[in-house]
């Protein structure tokens, strides 16, 4: 996908005070609002939503033959039957029912994974089912191509009437989005194009969805979609308690022009500070929040504002409608208070703003919310942790970067753990059985998180090599409920803190934390990791916490713009782990780990019903992120976004390196250089290739082999899935005085025939028994002639010993 541009006023124009009469007659004299009455903005926002959101069938009908309505790519024929309508809202048909015979059909864009998981998931090569029923929600033109026909009459049947009753309850239940909300946010901020959403039944296919989104708001709060994606068909899985997506791409123009845009372009605003109070005196069950945030218009005409709260709940066990945070009240700070809505099962809210706000406009949200959020594992009383570590508190866009100060209130033998400065940790002036804790990040960090329990604290300080002196802290449980060797985590915390300082820049924070959590995975937040006991000496535990210290650049200091450039997080942070513990480890093998990490790629997927057939790493491409998993293909997305992209990222480290050297200072200079001009910000796989591509000109390998930019690479291994093998054939003849020719072949093995792909790949030469030559040979297409001379018979050839270059078996026949 294409950069975006931002097309943002830089005028610092705040709220627009006019009255509000006067931007009501605006609103409803916009071209697809005819209105037919004036209304206050409270007032016309409510009566919209609970418009839409009843979505009578009172507006007559319209019968149809062989009507084609195209939408993106998906073209849907009604081939007899019935519409019904709703009434118009604001003088706009918002919606329709459809009952009779219909064919629905889409192509997959030209992106071999959608033609992949289309084939994995339905055993086809098009989305195509017939239907009987058609449940239709849009704010685009939809209505004058479908409502040409349309004759005011009787009341809609029972069962059209069943149809648009049941929809937006199904969908909130079934993706947390709210489809009524979605079409007021599109209308009263005047969004163009409009949005359209329509579920078929009653076909081969069973009940499916088609979203067209060019807004990208559903994808990326409820399916978390934000690389570009406008368009997703998808459909529920009773069984696995998730949605199946089958196909998700951008807009056709946006293929047809090669230029996307990503979901962050649309935000509505930034939000540079959270000011939060949270109540914990009951830290076993309930969240209670007051924040305060800071908000930057970027829309011309922000009139309600989405919020997402509580993504990843679960439907299992009605979790989402159970345990989601409820709001009570949002006000304007210091003013009155303010529509919003929340319906159960939502994943976040829409607010409704006084006046509509222009960009650059500033304004802040009150926000109280409550629930019973919190939760005590059973094997670990004592400790008490969010439901969803980061989605606890509201948000809009995806990743955004804020500042926070937080304040929490809770009882006295709980200590509280989160991120940035602790700056106040007292009673409050009315009880002696409570504490106020307080913290303060004042980096603008795009996630922080918390925990609570009896934690007792464990310190030490670190020297950078900067000469910065870093605090280190680690919150254990105590002995009598957890026997934790505290000095071994604290040391590897403190080990690991500076070596990456030194490799990709320092540390930038001013403390570096861990928690003690008692899960089996890790997570590195800025400025705290939330980690098990790991503490045994082990080249797993030795990874492991380096990995998690890792996240503090790969992350943290420097974000991924979408799911697509998670490996750029995952896979960064696992190979950087992998290179501590290559030098911390010294009683294991190097290879040891990067052969553990190539096996499991070669294992098969899991499904829902067992094991599945072929190999996690055919799957699909490093560049698809947690979309590589699916029903048919768990555990995809932890194989190639941390393993595969850990091993991608080692053969860049390689094609850096001076193969006479074995000097590979090059490449921490451009990983360092990366992190520098992307520090506290986002970056895409995109702009980090190119970065790379500015520094790969001047390394030995590429002057040897006349490439000016790393585009090969970036297609080869990020963008496809083969997994090929090499295979090096050679024979010596000795020369006449005294040295030897080298001559054979080097085969590629594992591409399709007409793959120009291209690779070089490292050779270790044994000469004699301390006389070690280190050079390459390279290799495009299938099979590519060797010949090189040495100055003594060689004792031995081989073809990659360290494992460089990622392959399924690299071998080396005399």
């Amino acid at each position: 996908m294409a950069e975006d541009v931002r097309l943002l006023s830089l005028c610092p124009v705040c709220f627009l005070f006019f009255p509000l009469f006067s931007f009501v007659v605006q609103l409803l004299a916009a071209p697809t609002l005819l209105a037919q009455e004036q209304a206050q903005p409270h007032g016309s926002a409510s009566t919209l939503y609970k418009q839409l959101q009843a979505f009578e069938l009172s507006g007559g009908s319209a019968q149809v033959n062989n009507l084609v309505l195209q939408r993106d790519r998906a073209t849907i024929t009604f081939s007899s039957g019935t519409f019904y309508f709703p009434a118009p809202v604001l003088g706009h048909v918002p919606g329709a029912v459809f009952i009779g015979s219909g064919t629905f059909r889409a192509e997959p864009p030209p992106v071999e994974f959608e033609r992949d998981n289309l084939r994995r998931l339905l055993k086809a090569d098009v989305v195509e089912s017939d239907f009987k029923t058609a449940v239709l929600r849009f704010t685009d033109d939809t209505f004058s191509l479908i409502g040409k026909s349309i004759v005011p009459g009787a009341s809609a049947p029972e069962a059209a009437l069943k149809l648009a009753a049941q929809l937006d309850p199904r969908i909130l239940e079934e993706t947390g989005a709210n489809l009524s909300a979605r079409q007021m946010v599109s209308i009263l901020n005047q969004e163009s194009p409009g949005f359209f959403f329509a579920q078929f039944d009653g076909g081969h296919r069973k009940r499916f969805s088609l979203l067209l989104d060019p807004q990208a708001r559903i994808p990326v709060v409820s399916f978390g979609l934000n690389a570009g994606e406008k368009g997703l068909i998808f459909s529920f899985d009773k069984d696995d308690f998730d949605n199946d997506v089958w196909l998700a791409f951008a807009a056709l123009d946006e293929y047809r022009t090669g230029k996307g845009t990503y979901a962050d372009s649309f935000d509505f605003v930034d939000a540079p500070l959270y000011t939060m109070n949270l109540d914990l005196r009951e830290p076993k069950k309930f969240l209670s929040l007051k924040t305060k945030i800071d908000f930057v218009s970027r829309n011309d005409h922000l009139l309600v504002l989405p919020l997402a709260l509580g993504e990843g709940l679960s439907t299992y066990d009605s979790e989402r409608r159970k345990k989601q945070l409820r709001v009570s009240s949002v006000r304007i700070a210091g003013g009155d208070a303010l529509e919003f809505f929340q319906e159960p099962w939502e994943e976040g809210l829409a607010v409704v703003l006084p006046v509509p706000v222009a960009t650059g406009g500033k304004f802040t949200l009150e926000v109280e919310l409550s629930g019973e959020f919190m939760f005590e594992p059973n094997w670990m009383s004592g400790t008490y942790f969010p439901l969803r570590n980061t989605t606890w508190y509201p948000r809009h866009g995806y990743l955004q970067r804020s500042r926070f100060d937080v304040t929490f209130l809770h009882r006295k033998n709980v200590k509280i753990v989160s991120g940035g400065l602790l700056v106040s940790d007292d009673p409050p002036p009315d009880s002696k059985d409570e504490r106020l804790t307080r913290f303060r990040m004042d980096y603008p960090i795009a996630l922080i998180s918390f925990a609570a329990g009896v934690y007792e604290l464990h310190a030490e300080t670190t020297k950078l090599q900067s000469g910065k002196v870093l605090p280190v802290e680690f919150y254990s449980m105590p002995g009598s409920r957890a026997a934790i060797k505290e000095d071994f985590i604290l040391a590897e915390m403190e080990n690991s803190v500076r070596y990456f300082s030194a490799l990709f820049g320092d540390y930038p924070y001013p403390v570096f934390r861990a928690v003690y959590h008692p899960f089996h995975y890790g997570q590195g937040l800025a400025t705290l990791l939330r980690i098990p006991a790991a503490d045994r000496a082990s080249k797993f535990t030795y990874k492991f916490i380096a990995h998690e210290t890792a996240h503090q650049w790969w992350g943290n200091v420097v974000a991924w713009r979408s799911y697509r450039d998670q490996w750029l997080s995952e896979g960064f942070a696992e190979y950087s782990g992998l290179l501590y513990t290559q030098l911390r480890d010294k009683t294991s093998s190097e290879n040891e780990l990067i052969e553990h990490l190539r096996e499991q790629l070669k294992n098969p997927p899991r499904t829902l019903t067992g094991v599945g057939k072929g190999r996690l790493v055919d799957v699909g491409p490093l560049i698809l992120g947690h979309r590589l998993s699916s029903r048919e293909t768990f555990g995809a997305y932890t194989a190639l976004t941390y393993n595969k992209g850990a091993l991608v990222l080692r053969m860049l480290h390689f094609l850096f390196t001076d193969p006479a050297t074995g000097d590979g200072s090059a490449f921490f200079e451009m990983m360092s250089d990366f992190v520098k001009r992307y520090a506290n910000s986002s970056a895409s796989t995109e702009d980090f290739f190119a970065v790379a591509n500015e520094h790969v000109k001047n390394t030995p390998l590429a002057k040897r082999y006349g490439y000016k930019d790393l585009n090969w690479f970036y297609r080869q291994w990020v963008w496809q899935s083969y997994h090929p093998s090499y295979r090096l054939g050679y024979s010596i003849e000795d020369q006449p005085d005294g040295t030897a020719m080298v001559t054979g072949t080097i085969t590629q093995e594992g591409l399709p025939e007409d793959e120009k792909w291209f690779m070089p790949l490292p050779v270790v030469i044994t000469l004699g028994k301390d006389k070690i030559a280190r050079g390459t040979i390279a290799v495009m297409g299938k099979q590519s002639p060797v010949k090189f001379k040495l100055p003594a018979r060689p004792s031995k050839v081989e073809l990659d010993p360290g494992l460089w270059v990622l392959s399924d078996k690299t071998t080396t026949n005399k």
